[in-house]
Parts: structure tokens; sequence; C-alpha cells
């Protein structure tokens, strides 16, 4: 069966969608055609394409499914056994954690908390490190494993171990070999064979300046580097029939629903199946169309590979710029336009058809109270209440608290209105729902994107909080810490982290007992345990529960001899307070550097307005922020300046390997 590679440049679709943001990048398609010479199937891509390589960000989910499920097929590996058979030495500080199996990692149902984000992100630096397990160590479980199905990156580079464990190859060189190769891939790799690659896709940071490139060196859960012809012939192995890298058996159970149960399966909880995002979408399945999909986000790359199986199609979209969501929505374009062409009209319009109802369901006052909701930004938390016309939703998100309201519908729903109580463009149905003594609220969305096209989500969307009553130094002690800013500070020195490493702490005066942690770009409520203590609470049976952390208060000696107070996660990261920060003024001359322990100052007034001149060693960086925390300059810019500004009220912060220095003239 030979394959014809199609491909398309996809610069202009994409601009303009983000502020600010030049959104660049390739889209490839593979579709089923007359049989090849080559007996492989696939095509190259043309000679002299202009294609270039990117970071498929979690799209690798499903190159190290398919690599495990390889071992499956040859009888190394079982998808039921723990995987202590596989990785001796993983443990966690939770006795359950012996329960978890291959396929739990496989289809995001292990419990473990999500990501061990330390050192996950680098600029122009391939470094690995071994932290994954030391991490892990260290966690809880946050449900039973095989429980529900939450987002968790820790377990696809838990299933790298497996391969390398099992094969004796390493990672990277076992993909090329055993997976790219045999699709005819040639572009494809990991950041440890592809880095400093003439065709890597240009970066571009906020006002689209030059930046250096950015690799993810979590392999196995989002390293996979390669062109979108690659990604695309990579797909088509999933075709139904093709056996050149699975058994039908092993295709089959990948592409089956976690929680597979006929007409009783739960459509509000994860549709994935082994690797793959979603092995269900409702507009085409009302067309009798199976898709396969998977997206993926790095920093500033970005990916979606949609997989038609019985149609024998697969899209890949990759870019430089916007996110996977964008990607996503121009992949199912470009199938759709090929499944029209095949006879197969695809809808992609949500059902609008509702009846108000005259009352507000009397149930419906049990339900008043506080709930956590779940976003793709983290969880917020919100009040609900009722009057007799509408439900309110009066979310306290720190700077920008707003209400929402909705209306009751006959079927005991409610849907997301406007101002003048009309269902919103973009609106949400949602219902309550009692499950193993808790409260819940199950939605479906539907999301206009101005020019791509509209998606709809089924989702556990929310959760009522319980009250947490705690002892007045408990209380004390994190009323202490509340209202301060926190910045990372024990990254690597090229951690892409760096250039949002700001975030806050506060107290949630509404709810005693908890505080909210915003960081890394995310928000999470935690629930004090002790003068110390802060955990993840929530149950939300969706991937709106993913990426937990908790926290802990700790003591920490500085390599320059002084202790503080720091905030350390269970992602790995460390954080400092901002107000005991030392002050950068004409004293500080000289900066010494260590690893994994950044050198923060707050500007003082006296360099406020001035610029400095810095000689820094190769493996080093320097980042300048402003007063609201936005980076002004860093020298990963390409072509930075070698006048450094220090803005009025800002940071400046130097980081690098033991031993180097910075001397600042």
């Amino acid at each position: 069966m030979r394959k014809i590679t199609k491909k398309l440049t996809v610069y202009a679709l994409l601009f303009g969608l983000m502020a600010g943001s030049t959104v660049a990048g390739h889209a490839g398609i593979v579709l089923a055609g007359e049989s090849g010479s080559d007996g492989t199937g696939v095509i190259e891509a043309n000679e002299g394409s202009d294609e270039r390589i990117y970071c498929v960000g979690s799209v690798s989910k499903v190159y190290v499914t398919a690599a495990v499920m390889q071992l499956v097929d040859q009888g190394l590996v079982e998808l039921d056994k723990p995987i202590t058979a596989y990785i001796p030495d993983f443990t966690m500080a939770d006795d359950r954690y012996t329960d978890i199996t291959v396929r739990m990692l496989m289809d995001h149902t292990s419990g473990i908390m999500g990501a061990s984000m330390r050192n996950m992100f680098l600029y122009d630096d391939n470094y690995e490190d071994s932290l994954l397990l030391e991490n892990l160590a260290a966690q809880r479980l946050i449900h039973e494993p095989g429980e529900y199905a939450a987002y968790c990156n820790d377990g696809f580079d838990l299933l790298e171990i497996i391969v390398e464990n099992v094969t004796g190859m390493d990672y990277t060189e076992y993909v090329v070999e055993n997976i790219a190769a045999p699709v005819g891939a040639t572009h494809t790799g990991s950041p440890l064979t592809l880095f400093a690659n003439e065709l890597n896709a240009p970066i571009t940071f906020t006002g689209n300046v030059p930046y250096d490139y950015d690799y993810c060196m979590d392999i196995g859960a989002g390293g996979i580097m390669a062109t979108a012809s690659d990604v695309a012939n990579f797909g088509s192995a999933f075709f139904t029939g093709n056996d050149v890298l699975l058994s039908s058996e092993s295709q089959e159970a990948m592409a089956t629903r976690w929680n597979d149960e006929g007409e009783n399966t739960n459509i509000y909880e994860d549709a994935n199946g082994l690797g793959w995002d979603y092995v269900e979408s409702l507009a085409y399945e009302q067309a009798g169309v199976t898709v396969l999909g998977k997206g993926g986000d790095v920093m500033n790359q970005h990916a979606h590979l949609l997989v038609a199986p019985d149609q024998e199609v697969s899209v890949a979209v990759l870019s430089s710029g916007g996110n996977s969501t964008y990607n996503e929505l121009v992949a199912q374009a470009l199938l759709d336009v090929v499944l029209e062409e095949q006879g197969i009209e695809i809808d992609h319009e949500a059902d609008h058809t509702y009846e108000f109802a005259d009352e507000m369901p009397e149930e419906y006052l049990g339900y008043e109270g506080f709930y956590v909701f779940g976003s793709d930004y983290g969880p917020s938390y919100a009040y609900v209440s009722f009057d007799d016309q509408m439900m309110h939703v009066q979310h306290f998100d720190f700077g920008a608290e707003r209400t929402d309201d909705y209306r009751f519908l006959t079927d005991g729903s409610f849907i997301s209105v406007d101002e003048s109580g009309v269902p919103e463009v973009n609106y949400y149905i949602g219902r309550f729902e009692e499950r193993d003594g808790r409260v819940y609220i199950v939605t479906v969305s539907s999301t206009q994107e101005t020019g791509l096209g509209t998606s709809a989500n089924y989702q556990y969307s929310a959760e009522r909080i319980d009250p947490n009553p705690v002892s007045e130094e408990a209380s004390a002690s994190w009323q202490e810490f509340c209202g301060r800013d926190l910045v990372i500070c024990n990254e690597r020195y090229s951690s892409a982290y760096y250039d949002r490493p700001f975030g806050s702490m506060y107290r949630m005066d509404e709810l005693p007992g908890y505080v909210y942690l915003l960081t890394t770009g995310f928000g999470r409520p935690l629930q004090i345990e002790d003068e110390t203590e802060a955990l993840a609470f929530t149950t939300i049976p969706s991937s709106l529960n993913r990426d937990l952390v908790d926290a802990e208060l700790i003591s920490q000696d500085l390599s320059d001899g002084t202790s503080v107070t720091m905030l350390a996660l269970t992602t790995g990261m460390n954080c400092r307070f901002v107000d005991e920060l030392p002050v950068f003024d004409d004293s500080v001359t000289e900066i010494a550097l260590q690893d994994d322990e950044a050198q923060w100052f707050a500007i003082g007034d006296d360099m406020a307005g001035t610029t400095i001149t810095a000689d820094y060693p190769e493996d080093s960086v320097i980042y300048v922020y402003n007063k609201y925390h936005e980076v002004v300059y860093s020298t990963h810019m390409q072509g930075a300046s070698g006048l450094i500004p220090l803005p009025s009220e800002g940071y400046i912060m130097f980081a690098g390997l033991d031993g180097g220095s910075v001397s600042i003239n």
C-alpha cells in the first residue's frame, strides 16, 4: 500500500489569532494510495523540502506507547503487570504504588500526581538529569490506581525507562531504529540526536523576539522531534490493516477508550485510549468515522496528530507559536476536506436545541456552596448560589473576580447565559452529579475559534469543597506567607521556566483552612494540613485534576551561608519569597554561580533606570524583569544587546554552573 505524502505550509492561516505573536508551521497529510514498490508503504518528503523540525510535545506519548506495545507484541512486557517488574528501583511514599500497571501509565489512570517539572524545558541545552525516580519516591498518589483518568506526564517518562530497561537500548536510539525507520521517517529523533540541527524551527518570544531553541528533556512524555511529514507517516502506521509497527491487537488496545463500557460509558470522563488523547469524537462518530487524536505543547512549539484509521488518513500540524488547540482545529479542517472527497460530510456544529425551565429545580438548593472549578490553567474556586430564575457562580480568581450566570433547562441541567439571559456563543451546559459521597459538576462545552472552527468537550469540571477546620497555629503559619510573591530558584540555568518564574500564594478568606497557590502559570488551591504542609485535595475524575502538587514550607541553606524559608513543591521546584531577595546595587560586582541555585536580586533604587554590562560564562544566563514580572531582557534573546537594562522596581537573575561567576561592569 502506497501512502502519498502531501505538505501544506501553514503560515498565514494561524497569524493574528494570538496578540503580538506570529504563528508559523507545517502540516503533513498521508493518504492511502496505490501499492508502492519499496514494501514500506511510505514516500519520503520531497527533495529540497522547506519542512522544519519541531518538538512535537506530548504527541511523543504515542511514540513511547507504541514502543512499549512493540515489546508487548514480542512477549517482553505485559500490560497488566506492575511496573515494578520492569523498574525495580521505582518507589513512592504511598504503598499503593505497587498496584500501578504498565497499562495505567498509558491510559493516565496510575494516580501519579502529574509532572515532575524540574529541568523539563531547556533553552539551547540538552542536559539530561535523573531526577524523575527521586521526585516520585517522595510523592503520594492522588487516587487509587485505575480509579479514573487524569493526564499524567510522569507515567510516560516511566514508559521510556521501561523501554530502556527491557531492551538495553537508549530510548532515542530505539525510536529511530524501531519506530521512525520502519515508516520512512528520516528526520525524527530527540534533543540527543537533533540538537542544534539546521532544520530546527525558529523560535520567537514575546514581541516576536528571536529566541534560543527550546528542548523538552522529558523525552518519553514530550521530547520527540520531527517534521510534519514524519509525524504524518508515523500516524499512517495506525491505519487499519497496517502492521508495519504493531499487531492489530496492539493497535486495537491503543484505540480502545480506557473506560469503554458500551452504552454505559461515562462520556464525561476522559476519552483517551493508550497514549492517545481521544479515541472517540462525537462529530466524527455521527458520520461513522473513528478518529484517534493527540495534541502536544511545549513552551514555544505545538503539535497535533489526527488519524482516521479506516479511511486511511493521517494529518499532522506542527507550529512554532499558537497552541495545540489551534493545531487540532487545522488538522480537523484538513481531515474534513479529505473525507469530503470520499463522500463523508462532517458537522462540527453543536446541537443548540434546549428548553428553559419555568423555575429552579428544588433539589438544587442542596448544591449551594463553594466549588473548585478546573480549567486548562489549573483549578480556581467559586461560590455557587441560586435564585428562582438563575444559578450564579461567583469566581474568586485573584485580580479578576467575576460572576457567571446560568439558566435552568427542563432536563435538569443549566446553561451559561449573557447579561440578557441569552445563551452565549461559547456556552457550557452542566448538571450536578453525586458520586462516592462527593458533589461534582459535569459539563458539555461548545467553543468557537474565529476562522478555525468549533470544538466540543465533555468533562467533569468542578467539585464541591468540604470545610477544613485547622488549628490556630497552622492557620497563622500559612497566613504569614500569604500575599507574598514567590520566584523559582532551583532550576538549571537554561530552564525555560525562568521566562515566567514568579508566583504568589493567597489566603482563601472565604474558606479558612485553604490557601491558593499561583506558580509557573497555574493556579492550585491547597488544603492546609499543619504549620508547614498544604496538600492537593481535589478528586475531580477527569484531566482537570491533572498536575496536582503538595507544598511544604522548609528552611534552606544557600551557598553564601544564609538560611531562608522556601516553598518546596512536589514537582521538584523550590520557590523563594521575593520580599527576602537581596538588593542589587553598585556594591554588587561579582556573582558566584551554583548549580540549581539561581542568584536573584531586587533592583535597588540607586540602580533603577541605568544599564550595566557583564562578563559571564557560556553555560549561564542573565534575566531582567520589570515590576510586572515581565521579561525585558534575557541572554536567550538572539542578538541581545550587551547593555543590560535595570528597570525601576524590577528584578535581575543570574544562573549557571558550579565554579562560574559573573563580573558586573
